[in-house]
């Protein structure tokens, strides 16, 4: 039997316990620190899109590249080859060498998304939360962010948004409204080279 003194004792150490998990937590400004360190990822991409209308999942490959400061290239190499280049105010979209471009005051709506779609790269949970209530568990090295939205018109969109990552992001699920599912896991992400070629730097002029 536990006398009045253990019990005390063993209250005591479960508290300081807990409150050294607790001081330990990954938390939502941990996930933007350390998100916000890699400035310039590149890597691999797998998108998958699930949709009502279709019997089949559409699928497409490519690379990326993320610069903080610049924009994301999106090079989709499979099923045929597209280049979208997206920066805060200017998109551009490649397909078999003809470019449209397009700037934030001639479609503000496709910019919201397009600066949505940016902030969830960096990890700028700022400007996420703006739009969305954040849900984050597990820890720095294996953690999920599900993003569910709070404002119109993102949530007559999405039901929801999971984000699973580390170092870096792994895999976005965005879960429309509609039923349908867009999953992208991204794979070979590097820091390096540390700086941009001189042709991605001329992607990011236009």
């Amino acid at each position: 039997m536990v006398n009045h003194k253990q019990g005390f004792t063993l209250w005591i150490a479960s508290f300081f316990l807990l409150f050294s998990l607790n001081s330990f937590a990954f938390d939502i400004d941990d996930l933007q620190q350390q998100l916000a360190q890699s400035t310039l990822v590149r890597g691999e991409f797998k998108q998958v899109r699930t949709m009502q209308m279709f019997s089949q999942p559409l699928s497409t490959s490519g690379t990326f590249l993320l610069d903080h400061e610049k924009g994301l290239l999106w090079q989709q190499t499979k099923p045929f080859p597209i280049n979208l280049t997206l920066t805060q105010n200017k998109l551009r979209q490649s397909i078999n060498g003809e470019a449209q471009v397009m700037n934030d005051s001639e479609n503000p709506m496709a910019f919201y998304f397009t600066r949505l779609f940016l902030s969830l790269f960096k990890g700028d949970t700022d400007a996420i939360e703006e739009n969305f209530t954040l849900q984050l568990s597990g820890e720095k090295d294996a953690w999920t962010l599900l993003l569910i939205p709070t404002t119109s018109p993102i949530d007559s969109i999405f039901k929801s948004i999971k984000i699973e990552g580390g170092q870096y992001l792994n895999r976005v699920v965005l879960s429309e409204v509609r039923g349908d599912v867009t999953e992208m896991v991204f794979t070979q992400q590097s820091t390096q080279p540390s700086s941009l070629t001189e042709k991605e730097l001329a992607a990011f002029t236009f």
